[in-house]
């Protein structure tokens, strides 16, 4: 899942993501659930995400698959806010 605010790194060409994984892996703390929008947001299974595993990758590899309901993106960007003390 994307977290960042657009592009970022030299010429726009990276991006701050964060796991998405199984609901049916073990449960990390910050792990925030789809619930029933894992469909809805382009998952094939219930899943999680997990704030706590953030990357940076280009951009020009990231391929959509669907979009996040506001609710869990606010609750991600919150326990990321945490996490960082900010």
């Amino acid at each position: 899942m994307i977290v960042s605010d657009g592009p970022v790194g030299e010429a726009g060409s990276l991006l701050w993501v964060v796991m998405i994984t199984s609901a049916e892996n073990r449960a990390w703390p910050d792990d925030v659930p789809f619930g029933d929008t894992f469909a809805q947001s382009g998952l094939p299974a219930p899943s999680v995400v997990r704030p706590s595993k953030i990357a940076t990758i280009e951009a020009a590899q990231a391929d959509p698959i669907g979009k996040v309901q506001p609710a869990i993106l606010a609750e991600v960007m919150s326990r990321i806010g945490r996490m960082l003390a900010l």
